[in-house]
């Protein structure tokens, strides 16, 4: 047989020449690795344009399908075009970068370029979605930049990472079918624009040989662009042939459709409303991270609602330092480091400022009403006057990730509806059995029916005032920590960083201490109301989240017990467990020993305890020791997740079990105040929210709340309650009850009267003089919303703090579980909506809420003396 190249005949002859084209090629490409790359980037440039054309239009798809419900269908076709006009500038810009150029040095810059850009586009719209299908809302990529602050939300992408890898390459397999049409489009577009312009440009421009005719365009059609090279110039395209007159015609067709669709995107661009929705949807997913477009604040038009607000204007409830005769001026930054009236502290690098102090004052306040003047509930005036009820230590838990209605679990809670649907309909009766008994010892604090009573027998409760209408001062557990243990309004700023600022209110442990400092405080005595107090922290996970370490000090914790304390070397109680469990820090039951401890230590050395503790395995990812039981039917996506919150939760109420186990052994139960309170709830069977993580939802507010002894009865406090409560019901306790002697009791009456929460001991106020007791909470991580409800209303609005975060109005009675939500990016429109479908009377609720909600944003940035102009306040 012949060899290929001597075959006779033009086959022989193509084929010879073909192998010696590929044979310099060849040779090329081994002499020079940048032949190599320019053929490379030639063959592979229009498939990253199309990995970046498809990430970009897919964004803002899916960036309006997201926030649909801020539109009208009028809005929609009249300027939904007009979203994506910053998109194509950056598509175009795109299909430029991805260009053949002469010049190499440009040419790889370009490569480069349009490399990392495709890559940075489809990842961000991958972990976009993938967040929106994990948590049921969009990444805030303009917060994305302070990941170091917002973990969060770095951990809830991180946790949803093989779903982003999925659409990852799902785009980068769409990209690769895609490319031919994709490059084709855009190369053509982009071409008829070099033509037309090009042909305006001779038509003016100023010469003495005769101009061209107008008419003179190259016949374009976009069947015939080749994907290939298009190094040619557009402007030489006019040198070439004029077709006949017939497909000239044809020819002008396009460029016309071409510049009409543009001349009437950027006419509706020019007149578009100015609207902070549509500067919103404007602005392209490639440029959130950077700010995007920036627009005028989301708050500016809470001017324009109706009705009379003059009472607050030029209001602070900012006063001059209190004095007391207890409290010398020079013990005041020792006692109780905010309550030095000459210099704050601010431990951020920086020098201490000097500043004309203010303090709190509640009698300031327009929006504080208290109620230390009204009396004793009656189910428990006699039970704390009676002398039968002593309180020597207190045990404040704060419970987390627990939602209100697994404390204790029901069977009218919303998750029961996923269980029973995992079954189609039928629970089998081990399962509903092992369900009736989820959470006893919950059940036993709070009193609370259950609707279990066929599968098991009610345990005794144990007495406490239980409030079914608790919501949590900030859905973050740092902020939610400082509300509780220093019954203050966390800052509305992004993470934690209370510890740099004012905590404007004495903390618990100061107030322990304070009381210490007195003379009379001693534990050479039988009376055990004058022994000092010992304040404590436990916690068996890591004490160093987000600055967690520098939060617990300074709310006057000194003992503090954490993952990292219990790992040091020299322990007294080295866990047991799988190296593979410590990642999620030691379980719960880990601090029984250091609990039994710090009691017996108590009753050793006369002294009297104040342990904060926070609950750990009911976080995500809702691990605990040994094997989880089966509550579903089928385990799949949040049924799956569902399960293992509700073996964490069984895990809780063991440890709470454990809890009282130890104070009875240390022959304390009696003795021992029990508060508990969540720090946040979770969405999780409500849209699969697995954090509380920027998630407006009723779901993550809504938490147990409680205040127990054995010798309380069991009292439901209906009314509406907020965490910050707690500190000065416990203050109020202390001193109903006798529990502390005659000169403890007049410092804490002279303290009690300042914190801005009303007692849960006593009738709650929720309206007076046609003024509403309202309730702020700050949203996770604390810089997006703040979340605000008024006790004698059923609604709820969520505040955007930022431009770029809508408002959202509720009624929790009419839609518990949310399902309905009003959104809209400008507070106007959503004024019209909620008077549309709620009527007139909620709709001036919306707007005295949204005037009242900027009084309290600058309010509380006084109050921590956070000023958002200066980045070292």
């Amino acid at each position: 047989m012949k060899p290929a190249w001597q075959l006779q005949g033009g086959l022989g002859q193509r084929l010879r020449r073909k192998l010696e084209s590929a044979a310099t090629v060849a040779l090329t490409i081994a002499r020079s690795p940048q032949a190599h790359l320019d053929r490379g980037w030639t063959a592979c440039r229009a498939y990253f344009f199309s990995i970046i054309f498809i990430s970009i239009l897919l964004s803002k798809i899916f960036h309006i399908y997201v926030h649909l419900n801020s539109l009208t269908v009028l809005s929609l076709l009249a300027w939904g075009p007009t979203f994506f006009f910053l998109d194509i500038l950056l598509i175009l810009g795109a299909r430029g970068l991805a260009r053949s150029y002469e010049w190499r040095t440009f040419r790889d810059i370009a490569a480069l370029c349009t490399v990392l850009f495709s890559a940075y586009a489809s990842s961000m719209i991958s972990a976009n979605l993938s967040y929106y299908i994990h948590k049921g809302m969009e990444i805030h990529w303009r917060l994305s930049n302070d990941f170091h602050k917002d973990k969060p939300s770095a951990i809830t992408v991180l946790s949803a990472l093989f779903v982003a890898i999925l659409l990852e390459i799902s785009i980068l397999v769409g990209a690769f079918y895609a490319t031919p049409y994709l490059s084709r489009v855009s190369g053509a577009f982009l071409r008829i624009w070099g033509v037309v312009l090009s042909a305006t440009y001779r038509y003016f421009r100023p010469k003495k040989e005769a101009l061209p005719h107008p008419d003179t365009y190259e016949q374009i059609a976009i069947d015939d662009f080749d994907i290939g090279d298009d190094n040619s110039d557009s402007v030489s395209l006019l040198d070439a042939p004029q077709d006949p007159p017939a497909q000239r015609g044809r020819a002008l067709l396009k460029p016309a459709i071409v510049v009409s669709c543009t001349a009437i995107l950027l006419f509706l661009r020019v007149i578009r409303p100015t609207d902070v929705v549509y500067s919103f949807l404007s602005g392209s997913l490639p440029l959130a991270p950077f700010g995007g477009l920036k627009f005028g604040s989301s708050q500016r038009s809470v001017a324009s609602l109706p009705g009379d607000f003059t009472w607050l204007e030029g209001k602070t409830a900012l006063d001059t330092f209190p004095t007391f005769d207890w409290l010398h001026t020079g013990d005041a930054a020792t006692a109780f480091p905010d309550w030095s009236p000459f210099r704050i502290n601010h431990f951020n690098n920086t020098e201490p400022k000097d500043y004309l102090y203010e303090h709190y004052n509640p009698m300031k306040d327009p929006l504080h009403f208290p109620n230390l003047q009204n009396d004793l509930l009656e189910p428990i005036r006699d039970v704390l006057h009676s002398g039968d009820m002593k309180i020597k230590h207190v045990l404040l838990i704060k419970l987390e990730s627990n939602r209100q209605d697994v404390f204790p679990f029901r069977s009218d809670s919303y998750i029961m509806e996923h269980i029973k649907n995992s079954y189609d309909g039928k629970i089998p009766d081990e399962v509903m059995t092992r369900l009736a008994n989820l959470t006893p010892t919950a059940e036993r604090f709070t009193g609370f029916e259950t609707g279990f009573n066929e599968n098991k027998d009610r345990p005794t409760p144990y007495g406490s005032l239980s409030a079914k209408n608790a919501y949590t001062s900030g859905t973050y557990t740092m902020k939610s920590l400082t509300g509780t243990v220093c019954g203050v309004s966390p800052i509305a700023i992004q993470g934690n960083l209370e510890y740099l600022h004012d905590i404007y209110q004495p903390c618990l442990p100061h107030i322990f201490n304070a009381l210490n400092e007195q003379s009379n405080i001693t534990n050479q005595t039988e009376d055990w109301t004058s022994w000092p107090w010992h304040s404590m922290w436990m916690q068996s996970h890591y004490g160093t989240w987000d600055h967690q370490d520098g939060l617990t000090p300074a709310m006057g914790f000194k003992d503090i017990t954490t993952k990292e304390s219990i790992n040091e070397d020299g322990a007294i109680y080295i866990p047991e467990e799988p190296e593979d469990e410590q990642k999620y820090g030691h379980p719960d039951h880990t601090l029984k020993n250091y609990m039994r401890d710090a009691f017996a230590e108590a009753k050793e050395n006369n002294t009297r305890l104040f342990i904060a503790h926070l609950t750990h395995n009911t976080h995500t990812p809702w691990f605990k020791p040994g094997e989880y039981e089966e509550y579903f039917g089928n385990g799949n996506g949040w049924n799956d997740r569902l399960n293992r919150y509700l073996n964490t939760l069984k895990y809780q109420d063991d440890w709470l079990a454990t809890i009282l186990d130890i104070l009875e052994e240390a022959g304390v139960i009696d003795e021992t105040l029990l508060v508990m309170a969540g720090d946040h709830g979770l969405s999780l069977p409500n849209d699969g929210g697995i954090t509380a993580n920027h998630d407006p939802h009723v779901g993550s507010f809504h938490v147990p709340l409680l205040v127990a002894h054995p010798k309380l009865p069991s009292v439901e406090i209906g009314s509406a309650v907020i965490s910050t409560q707690l500190l000065p019901s416990i203050l109020d306790i202390l001193i109903e009850t006798s529990s502390i002697n005659e000169q403890s009791a007049h410092i804490l009456k002279d303290l009690l009267p300042l914190y801005e929460g009303q007692s849960l001991l006593r009738s709650l106020i929720s309206e007076k003089d046609k003024k509403q007791e309202w309730h702020f909470s700050t949203m996770n991580p604390g810089g997006t919303w703040v979340s605000m409800r008024a006790a004698a209303k059923p609604y709820r609005l969520v505040v955007p703090l930022i431009p770029d975060a809508p408002w959202r109005f509720t009624d929790v009675v009419a839609d518990p579980l949310e399902f309905h939500p009003e959104e809209d990016m400008n507070i106007v429109s959503l004024y019209d909506a909620v008077q549309t479908r709620y009527g007139p009377e909620a709709a001036m609720w919306v707007s005295e809420a949204a005037h009242i909600s900027q009084w309290w944003i600058a309010e509380n940035h006084r109050r921590w003396k956070f000023s958002p102009n200066d980045p070292t306040s």
